[in-house]
């Protein structure tokens, strides 16, 4: 039975646990040891919120948009850390998209061109996308560790060309919904780098 838990403070001492079954049979939350609830699955599809003992209000709901799938923790409105709306959760998952995407680019390059496999080349694996790689690469990492959101943005961009240029070859349209859910992913990692940004500048103009 899956279990994680949330941490309600940024000290990560208050938490609250959930559990559930397959397909979020059964699902359980817990709050400092003691049960606060069980939802069926229809009631977590459409969010339930729970009243914590010192008064704090908690949404919890399974999130099914396209592209972000997942438990929504909210506390008082705020997305809780590791949950699919928290802004740190969507630029890691934003990250991970486009280092795929570069570890591919990279990966598939270097096997065309030191292994001369005439079906890579044919398909344009070469200098050109090995480059391509390493830039996505260096624009993954402005936007994680630069807090960057241009940088996701022309990745995104970058990803969008792809596939136009994919189309345009007469290739087919393999990979195309692949593409979709990866730039969503990149697109929703750029809008939280800015929400982040914009909350950290709110906080530094109140001091």
């Amino acid at each position: 039975m899956p279990t994680n838990t949330y941490y309600l403070d940024a000290a990560r001492t208050d938490a609250v646990t959930a559990s559930w079954g397959m397909f979020f049979r059964n699902f359980r939350l817990d709050y400092q040891g003691r049960e606060l609830g069980q939802l069926t699955p229809a009631e977590l599809k459409a969010g339930h919120e729970f009243t914590l003992p010192d008064g704090r209000r908690l949404l919890v709901r399974l999130q099914q948009k396209i592209g972000a799938q997942g438990l929504d923790f909210q506390l008082d409105g705020r997305p809780l850390g590791g949950t699919v709306n928290d802004p740190l959760t969507q630029i890691n998952i934003a990250f991970g998209s486009i280092m795929f995407i570069a570890g591919l680019n990279v990966l598939l390059s270097a096997a065309a061109l030191l292994g001369q496999v005439e079906f890579l080349l044919t398909l344009g694996f070469g200098w050109g996308t090995l480059a391509e790689g390493l830039v996505y690469a260096g624009l993954g990492w402005l936007g994680k560790y630069r807090q960057a959101a241009w940088a996701f943005y022309v990745a995104l961009g970058l990803l969008v060309l792809d596939g136009v240029m994919l189309l345009g070859s007469g290739q087919g349209t393999g990979g195309l919904v692949v593409r979709l859910f990866l730039g969503i992913a990149i697109y929703r990692g750029a809008a939280a780098t800015r929400q982040l940004r914009a909350a950290s500048a709110t906080d530094f103009a109140s001091q």
